[in-house]
């Protein structure tokens, strides 16, 4: 295994697991029917973590 490829598979490995970390938050947030804050274009927006995470499922994000 070159030094490239293990960079390139530990990059895959924190992105995984920034992912998974992410996805925890959601799924805590919603279960406690808070919201979180959000930067879309922009704009500070108050948004329910359900909704949040429903997006992520719909676009193929959640497992």
């Amino acid at each position: 295994m070159t030094l490239k490829q293990e960079n390139v598979e530990l990059l895959n490995k924190i992105e995984a697991g920034l992912k998974l970390a992410v996805r925890r938050f959601y799924e805590q947030k919603a279960a406690n029917n808070e919201t979180v804050v959000l930067c879309v274009n922009g704009e500070i927006k108050y948004v329910p973590a359900k909704e949040v995470l429903a997006n992520q499922v719909k676009r193929g994000y959640g497992a």
